[in-house]
């Protein structure tokens, strides 16, 4: 992609997430103050609308293979991209789990904070309960709970096990579950996506951002069942959850690959370095 029309779809995103923010504001501040379910309700649909605004800014098509999907639920994704949350969310307005550490994050940290995100402390065990309660009662507001039981973003060779820990919401509570699976194309000819979108290494988000935007369009695939899981036990569910995911994915085109900028892993490493 031409380097000015890269930056123009940079900027626009940054003014179109400064456009939601006061929004995101006083929805925030209404469902702090009492008006639980129609704040959360709100908020969600909210943040999913300025996601199908974000995906046509920054040139990302988005390719929903499923039949739609109807009603509350816990969505349980697997984790390739910082854009993850985008991609989801434009297809499923929800409330999203994620780490602690991005409420620090300048600008970002506020905004999720404010979209409702609920932090969780990674590595934790005794915040597990805590977050199990909050996602409980996000999902009796009538508004879908989604996160991303990998842990960690990965290069997109396949599904990586999915953690138990925060299924139990959905095993304690009768709650239903979609699997859904994330997949990212780019044209033939241009760098692999493996690179150029997932973000699976310790690169800064900010090179990784501007190197996707150099090599797109990107296509999203969005891939889910057609029925729900119920499981008692989150071990159980978290496996089923896995499996199905797994049999969803489409690898991710692993070359060529791009020349490296900083915090660029080995070619021939596949580990799980970042949670995006």
């Amino acid at each position: 992609m031409n380097p000015l029309i890269a930056s123009v779809r940079l900027f626009s995103s940054i003014a179109l997430t400064a456009m939601v923010a006061l929004p995101c504001l006083v929805l925030g501040l209404m469902e702090r103050a009492g008006m639980h379910k129609s704040g959360k309700r709100w908020l969600a649909e909210l943040q999913s609308r300025w996601a199908r605004w974000m995906l046509m800014v920054l040139a990302i098509e988005l390719d929903v293979v499923s039949p739609p999907h109807r009603g509350v639920s816990i969505v349980s994704s697997n984790h390739l991209s910082h854009i993850d949350i985008l991609v989801v969310s434009a297809v499923f307005p929800s409330r999203f789990v994620a780490k602690s550490e991005i409420q620090k994050w300048p600008v970002i940290g506020w905004l999720a904070s404010m979209a409702g995100t609920l932090f969780v402390r990674r590595g934790d065990r005794n915040d597990v309960p805590r977050v199990v309660r909050e996602m409980r009662a996000t999902l009796d507001a009538g508004v879908s709970v989604t996160f991303f039981p990998e842990g960690w973003a990965s290069r997109g060779l396949r599904v990586k096990r999915f953690h138990p820990g925060l299924f139990e919401a959905a095993a304690s509570g009768g709650f239903e579950c979609l699997p859904v699976a994330l997949s990212y194309s780019t044209p033939e000819g241009t760098y692999a996506p493996a690179w150029t979108v997932a973000w699976w290494g310790p690169v800064p988000i900010s090179k990784h951002v501007w190197r996707m935007l150099r090599n797109g369009p990107v296509r999203a695939r969005v891939a889910f069942p057609s029925a729900t899981i119920q499981r008692s036990d989150r071990k159980e569910l978290a496996t089923e959850l896995q499996a199905l995911t797994q049999q969803l994915f489409v690898p991710l085109r692993q070359a060529p690959v791009p020349p490296p900028i900083q915090g660029d892993p080995s070619p021939d490493e596949d580990r799980d370095v970042v949670d995006a």
